[in-house]
């Protein structure tokens, strides 16, 4: 049930997103001379081609995001692996100071065990 409500979703947006690029296309195609080749371009034409423009810029900047973001990730798995390195380090460094600690607290745990008959 959830997905299909997703999917309803999913079309409107896609529907909204059609009919936002065809109103951009046409109050962008008004009062334009295009010339392709020397050929004018006006009319349907024109209104396709500013369309398949504005996918093209769509499917561009799509794309642009989703390299970023993997390369956002990237860096913060780095980052990650650079921190528990770092903390790895101070605990080995640190291990020399503790060793007195657990050493105590280790015959503490040894010397106090009951014994049971």
């Amino acid at each position: 049930m959830t997905s299909n409500i997703t999917s309803n979703k999913r079309i409107a947006i896609v529907l909204l997103s059609i009919l936002v690029f065809a109103t951009i296309a046409i109050f962008s195609t008004h009062g334009m001379d295009i010339q392709i080749d020397g050929e004018h371009v006006d009319g349907v034409g024109g209104f396709f081609g500013t369309l398949l423009g504005c996918g093209i810029a769509v499917l561009a900047v799509f794309f642009a995001l989703s390299l970023t973001g993997v390369v956002l990730a990237g860096v913060a798995v780095l980052l990650c692996v650079v921190f528990a390195v770092v903390l790895g380090s101070l605990a080995l460094a640190l291990l020399p100071l503790l060793f007195p600690i657990l050493l105590v607290v280790g015959l503490v745990a040894l010397f106090s065990r009951r014994k049971t008959v």
